[in-house]
């Protein structure tokens, strides 16, 4: 127990240190813990790394789940491993399965680090609280800056084939993984071109980030998705960058 009490201690330190230098965190790699409720209670967990930079990172993450009673008797579990992230890229780390008792604060943590020199760079944290039979969401389906509704991870598909719809289901996939998902919609076209060929393209608002020239291999589409993922990402970071940059000036 006391070993527990230090880790708790030392995972609060970094909570307080992190909304100190927020800046740092989550801005080259960003830490995500996505979550789906199945049958008798349990949640399935997933812990997801994403770069936001053109670098290669070699890192390590801990994914942690936390159970905690009223009377403040605590239990943990947690899952660790070594990994490399290219530019861009979103790769999911782990995935466990944990049952949800009302009855007890529940919190996941994941923690990713610089596995060099075991700087903390990304991450994230969700909680199902003692009265709550639902987790408390950071992340919401829609937000309404300026009085208007802007949709998040809308893909929209015109596809012509069955390797057209196989890519876009992998695409949307991986997609849906992403910790941060682009405030524009992303859309999957395909168009005849020479022969019995099709070109594929990813488009934001009408500008191609990603295409290709389709082939009936699961193995090669899932590759695709994986390189056009890492395409939009980049692009999302793009639009995002000058943003700030136009409300500087």
């Amino acid at each position: 127990m006391k070993s527990f009490s230090k880790y708790i201690f030392i995972v609060v330190l970094i909570f307080c240190f992190s909304g100190m230098t927020a800046q740092n965190l989550n801005t080259k790699v960003e830490a995500g813990i996505k979550t789906n409720d199945v049958e008798n209670g349990m949640l399935e967990i997933t812990g997801v790394a994403t770069s936001l930079t053109e670098t290669t990172y070699s890192l390590r993450y801990e994914l942690s789940v936390i159970s905690t009673t009223g009377k403040n008797n605590s239990s943990k579990n947690s899952q660790s491993g070594k990994f490399t992230l290219g530019p861009f890229e979103t790769k999911s780390l782990s995935q466990t399965s944990v049952h949800i008792n009302p009855e007890m604060k529940t919190t996941i943590l994941l923690l990713i680090y610089n596995n060099e020199d075991d700087k903390l760079l990304g991450t994230d944290r969700k909680e199902y609280d003692l009265t709550e039979s639902k987790k408390k969401e950071n992340e919401m389906s829609y937000s309404k800056p300026n009085e208007g509704i802007v949709l998040k991870g809308m893909v929209t598909e015109n596809t012509k084939t069955k390797p057209g719809k196989d890519f876009y289901d992998f695409f949307y996939q991986k997609y849906s993984l992403n910790p941060e998902k682009g405030n524009k919609i992303i859309q999957i076209d395909e168009m005849i071109s020479f022969g019995r060929t099709t070109k594929i393209m990813v488009k934001i608002e009408d500008q191609i980030v990603y295409q290709f020239y389709a082939r009936p291999k699961l193995d090669f589409l899932e590759d695709k998705a994986t390189q056009a993922l890492s395409q939009v990402n980049r692009y999302f970071e793009y639009l995002k960058n000058r943003n700030e940059s136009n409300r500087q000036y």
